[in-house]
């Protein structure tokens, strides 16, 4: 009979430890949270520049992507797609120096010590040239592509390319030269 006293005690005990528990877990949770000042870096930066958003830039990616809209002959399309080979051959020691400079200048914003702005300033200056070398190769292989269109292909292919360009000059300003205010540089 004790037996069963202390049960029914127990259920008549455990409702009232209930909300008890559940604040318990509650708080747990919220200790979990990130708040900004216990954050390392709580200074918004912008996405890092990937290698992926640099080749998504490519004048012949996008004329190909385009060929309905430039009503491109099969033959047109073959010969962007043969040019497309060569670019990322030639691009490819290009892109693999973007992805180690970005690593680099990625991680030396994180430093507060002089050593660690000099870093980032370097890596920057050479991912800049990098890209410079990129956009270069990039006007030379549309150039060259534009040259087998006719004048209404021509036309419209410039038309996308230029505004290609000015969103790649964005990309490029928010992810790359606007970070200079994150290493405390002006």
């Amino acid at each position: 009979m004790n037996r069963k006293y202390l049960v029914i005690a127990t259920l008549l005990a455990l409702p009232a430890s209930f909300p008890s528990i559940v604040a318990a877990q509650r708080s747990r949770t919220q200790s979990d949270r990130r708040t900004e000042l216990f954050d390392k870096d709580s200074t918004k930066q912008s996405p890092p520049l990937r290698v992926r958003d640099v080749e998504d830039q490519s004048p012949i990616k996008l004329l190909i992507d385009k060929r309905k809209d430039l009503k491109l002959t099969d033959a047109q399309i073959a010969q962007l797609k043969d040019s497309e080979g060569k670019l990322k051959e030639k691009n490819a020691p290009l892109l693999k120096a973007v992805d180690s400079l970005v690593r680099e200048y990625r991680s030396a914003m994180g430093s507060a010590s002089e050593d660690g702005r000099t870093r980032a300033r370097s890596a920057r200056v050479g991912l800049l040239t990098t890209l410079a070398e990129i956009r270069t190769n990039y006007d030379a292989s549309a150039k060259e592509a534009l040259g087998t269109f006719d004048s209404d292909q021509q036309s419209k292919a410039n038309e996308l390319i230029a505004k290609q360009t000015q969103e790649t000059d964005k990309l490029i300003q928010e992810r790359v030269v606007g970070d200079r205010r994150g290493s405390g540089e002006r």
